[in-house]
């Protein structure tokens, strides 16, 4: 068994690989593959027998927001292997493989989403995400004129960008979006359900959501610094989100989002639904006073602390 990064002109049987493992659509990889403006061959971590593909992992690189500070992160996906080379340990030595190829480009962080006991024995650790839930009602403000994101508009995704930026950077474990085909490319395909409030022609804030019979989920949220406030934030999201439900021909809807966004609005009830995985890579690189990641990823300084318990959020935008 040979275990390497892949090599370009083999990418055509690494999407057959994925695809073959994960039984979903060969486009979606494309997808994940083509969109992404920091793609990295050598991220993508093979073992190969006999010219065969029998197990890959693929580290997604990017950067995420820290006590307000960018850090370099590898996120883990398209973790798969062939069902006839399972529990032979491929995927535990090409997890090893991926953390030698983060340590060597001074990837400060690891994360992944998932909680299977393989990626806990290599040393990430399971760190809760929490979420409010709450039924609202569809309703129109008339404060806001809400419409499409125009995803075809330098000028506009250049101001979404700033948007984004001067938001999420409040949280931990948001990804940074610094480069304007990530916009134009990921996130357009990743996030077809998005629109933007403005008010006397400024866009205040946007938001994308992804629609079940059971319930509305709010994928990212993103409002501009004059709508911090509690008031002012929860006026915004309540447009944004009443719009949406009307939109999908719906009276009322459950609607769920990330609970650090909910804290300051009083959610009703708010509870840890799921979880992230995460594991350092180089401790160098993290802010040099932490007991724990949970301690590191939940908190924030106390300027921007604003009485919230939690402030780990990720967008479900940048899932991989």
């Amino acid at each position: 068994m040979e275990f390497r990064a892949l090599q370009p002109r083999e990418m055509n049987a690494w999407y057959d690989h994925v695809t073959s493992v994960f039984r979903g659509s060969r486009q979606y990889f494309m997808n994940h593959w083509e969109n992404d403006p920091w793609q990295d061959v050598e991220g993508i971590r093979v073992a190969v027998e006999n010219g065969k593909f029998t197990s890959t992992v693929r580290v997604f690189i990017r950067q995420m927001y820290l006590n307000g500070e960018k850090v370099a992160v590898g996120g883990i996906g398209e973790v798969s292997t062939l069902p006839e080379y399972r529990r032979l340990g491929l995927a535990t030595r090409l997890l090893q493989d991926a953390i030698r190829f983060m340590e060597e480009r001074e990837i400060a962080i690891s994360s992944l989403h998932g909680g299977q006991r393989i990626y806990s024995v290599e040393g990430w650790e399971r760190i809760p995400r929490y979420f409010a839930r709450e039924r609202m009602p569809a309703k129109s403000d008339d404060t806001f004129h809400i419409r499409p994101i125009d995803f075809q508009s330098p000028k506009e995704l250049e101001q979404l960008a700033a948007l984004y930026d001067g938001y999420s950077r409040r949280f931990n474990g948001t990804f940074v979006r610094d480069h304007s085909r990530y916009w134009q490319d990921w996130v357009r395909t990743e996030s077809p359900q998005a629109w933007v409030a403005e008010q006397d022609g400024e866009i205040k804030g946007y938001a994308s959501i992804g629609n079940t019979e059971e319930r509305l989920f709010v994928k990212e949220f993103v409002a501009s610094e004059d709508m911090f406030t509690r008031a002012r934030g929860k006026r915004i999201f309540d447009a944004l989100i009443g719009w949406a439900i009307t939109h999908i021909g719906r009276d009322a809807h459950e609607v769920m989002f990330p609970a650090p966004v909910a804290d300051g609005f009083n959610a009703k009830t708010v509870e840890q639904y799921g979880s992230a995985m995460y594991r350092i890579i180089n401790r160098s690189q993290l802010p040099e006073h932490f007991k724990s990641l949970p301690n590191l990823l939940h908190r924030q300084p106390e300027t921007w602390d604003g009485g919230i318990a939690s402030h780990h959020v990720f967008w479900n935008t940048d899932g991989f």
